[in-house]
């Protein structure tokens, strides 16, 4: 399932700022009328059949429609990514409303709502908590992935301080894969695209025997030619995937009725080499060379990622008469080495070669009551041992560290859902999480720190059902993300990051549940915020005293006819520090400037807007059906970093293909025609500023095109 993905998003910029995304409003309001017209009395067929699928999904870990669930969630199906072009986590964006996710260093950094963290280190993890299949993905460095076998994706959005409670103060990204077939199944895919772009995709699965089934998932991708050189060295850069590989598989044993063991496991092995750039009309301070152009790098080492990740889980479900047990263990290792040109001159002043590593255990139980009744019930206890360092980090030749953080964490959580009287629910949830943390430097010197947090994190909802198609719900949640200890900084440490969130959301059908229609608005303190600074050789993190962060969110699913399907949703954010002493900004040279408090600024990667739209339309003609697909993703734009200098322009994103099936939507095989930045628009996937060495840059993608031929059996 998994391999570091090429990025291929897309973009329109040169617009008014806001423009793109009052078109796609004027779309989506547009669309609501005309689905309560589609219906007319000579089409008694999509009468019956135009209406929006109904989606279950496990936010609060059982298994809920959408629309009961009063939780915003996003919720994105295996032919929805497709027809998307979602291909990976990082082109998650692309349909979740307030998602920026950011990539320095091929390190995925998410943020929602404006939540999020930059952090670096192979002991740092992330304020939106990722999971695939109930397992925890800790290391930063492994959280960027394709997709291949998926069943679906939640991305819940808000603190997850109950059930996910692991570092979700911004939300929870949980991935979901399919489980083995008994009868035989098969898939296999082969792509190529510009760029010699090639990917090869396979799956199948099989029982052996009536309780027993197998599957595999291959995905081998690379691209031959990069988007740049290094003007220095001559050698292409921006080879998003370099013979990378990724297999995962299941062994699903059902021995009894109402026991269902699951074992797992993943492999992955990916490279690239992307570079950083100086600004236009920014050269770095050290070597004043102009700007190199928009793939191109000027450092005298070719910057290499190598990343190799994997784990095994066994998941052992078991029902006792109304109960439900669940015994998740995993363990996940994270092995990953950078050449990074720092400075990116043709000198060596900050070139550095780091190999990083990580591995984690955690074991997870839970027990929960019957679906039915008053009462609806879940329990657990949770614990997580992790250990990440620095095997080596040499800068400019000479080795500068060893070191390493051991983190050892126990939660227990419950939350209940009571039926008040008809209609109107409350749920009371709460976690009580307890971790220590060990530094240890082994090189150059030799020192041990200890650290100790505990908490408690709560949720309270009230939701009522209007009726069959309206539910609402207000809700307070907290959620707590650990500090832990900079390795690069000889061990200086960072404070926790608390979240309080209050929010109100409205989740209706419409039309004759043509329309899906759900809204969202809340209210976040954020205590402690963890912030990113880039030094000479490394990263540091350090604490902002306080930000507030206001919004709202629109999402909708509309199904005018049968065959026609229209989704988006829209975010408007406004985010603010409120208090945060002694922020030092840096000039576009890297020289800090005397402190200010940055109460007032902008929190980093928090547009003010951000939407999305997609159309999907399947025709069924006499040689086959044609399924065209068009995405739009509009982004107003946010600050990088605190002190609100550099800053990304507002941009819109296209995706497009056109997918033909000669046998009909069960068919054997088709043929897809795809792009991905179809205006071939500049944006960045990473902007900083170093102490010492000024700014620097990474261009997303250019315009990507190609042809996929798939075929089932």
């Amino acid at each position: 399932m998994f391999a570091r993905p090429t990025t291929g998003s897309t973009a329109i910029s040169g617009r008014p700022r806001g423009m793109a995304a009052v078109s796609i409003l004027a779309l989506i309001m547009a669309g609501a009328p005309a689905a309560a017209m589609a219906q007319t009395s000579s089409d008694e067929t999509d009468a019956r059949t135009a209406a929006v699928e109904e989606i279950v999904v496990t936010a609060e870990k059982r298994s809920i429609n959408l629309q009961d669930t009063p939780v915003a969630v996003t919720a994105i199906t295996a032919a929805s990514a497709q027809s998307r072009g979602i291909t990976g986590v990082e082109s998650l964006s692309a349909a979740v409303p307030g998602l920026v996710i950011n990539n320095p260093a091929n390190v995925g950094n998410p943020f929602l709502r404006g939540i999020g963290s930059n952090l670096f280190d192979p002991s740092a993890e992330q304020a939106v908590a990722m999971y695939v299949d109930g397992v925890y993905i800790a290391a930063p460095q492994s959280n960027l992935f394709t997709f291949n076998n998926i069943k679906s994706v939640e991305v819940l959005r808000g603190p997850q301080g109950t059930l996910f409670g692991r570092n979700a103060t911004g939300g929870v990204i949980h991935i979901q894969t399919r489980d083995p077939s008994y009868d035989p199944t098969g898939y296999l895919s082969v792509g190529y695209g510009n760029y010699e772009n090639v990917e090869v995709s396979a799956y199948g699965a099989t029982g052996l025997g009536s309780n027993v089934a197998i599957d595999f998932a291959g995905l081998y991708q690379n691209q031959g030619k990069g988007y740049g050189r290094n003007l220095t060295t001559g050698t292409s850069t921006f080879r998003q995937a370099i013979d990378n590989v990724a297999v995962r598989s299941k062994l699903l044993i059902e021995p009894f009725e109402g026991t269902k063991i699951t074992l797992a496991g993943d492999f992955s092995h990916s490279r690239s080499n992307p570079a950083y750039q100086n600004l236009p009309g920014f050269p770095r301070p050290i070597d004043p060379m102009p700007y190199p152009g928009r793939f191109n790098s000027r450092g005298n080492l070719d910057n290499s990622n190598n990343v190799k990740t994997g784990g095994v889980s066994l998941r052992i479900g078991q029902e006792i008469g109304d109960l439900n047990l669940l015994s998740i263990t995993a363990y996940r290792k994270t092995r990953a080495t950078y050449d990074l040109d720092q400075d990116g001159t043709r000198l060596s002043v900050a070139d550095a070669e780091l190999a990083q590593h990580a591995h984690n255990w955690s074991q997870e139980f839970q027990i929960s009551g019957p679906d039915g009744g008053w009462l609806k019930w879940v329990a657990g206890l949770y614990y997580y041992r992790a250990v990440g360092g620095y095997s080596s980090f040499f800068l400019n030749g000479r080795n500068r560290i060893r070191d390493h953080q051991d983190t050892e964490s126990y939660a227990a959580f419950g939350q209940a859902t009571a039926s008040l009287f008809e209609g109107t629910n409350l749920t009371v949830g709460m976690r009580y999480t307890d971790e220590k943390q060990d530094f240890t430097l082994e090189f150059p010197a030799s020192l041990r720190k200890t650290q100790k947090f505990s908490k408690f994190t709560y949720r309270i909802t009230l939701d009522h059902h209007f009726n069959d198609d309206i539910m609402g719900y207000v809700s307070h949640n907290t959620g707590f993300k650990s500090g832990g200890y900079n390795l690069l900084d000889a061990g200086g440490r960072f404070e926790p990051e608390v979240l309080y969130a209050t929010e109100a959301g409205l989740k209706t059908q419409l039309f004759d549940r043509r329309l899906r229609l759900n809204l969202a608005a809340f209210h976040y303190v954020d205590k402690n915020v963890q912030l990113l600074l880039t030094t000479v050789g490394g990263t540091v993190v350090t604490n902002a005293a306080a930000a507030e962060i206001n919004g709202g969110e629109v999402e909708f699913e509309l199904v005018p006819v049968s065959d026609l399907s229209i989704t988006g949703g829209i975010s408007v954010l406004h985010g603010r520090y409120t208090d945060f002493p002694g922020a030092v900004p840096l000039n576009p040279a890297g020289v800090p400037q005397p402190p200010i408090n940055a109460r007032g600024n902008r929190t980093v990667m928090t547009p003010d807007v951000t939407a999305n739209l997609n159309m999907t339309y399947r025709w069924s003609t006499p040689v086959g059906d044609i399924r065209p697909s068009i995405s739009a993703t509009y982004n107003d734009g946010f600050a990088w970093q605190s002190d609100n200098r550099l800053k990304q322009p507002s941009y819109a994103v296209i995706n497009g293909s056109l997918t033909w099936s000669p046998e009909g939507e069960q068919g054997g095989y088709d043929i897809r025609l795809w792009a991905k930045n179809l205006t071939d628009t500049k944006y960045y996937i990473a902007r900083i500023t170093s102490t010492g060495l000024g700014d620097a840059q990474q261009q997303a993608s250019p315009r990507t095109y190609g042809i996929t031929l798939a075929a089932r059996f």
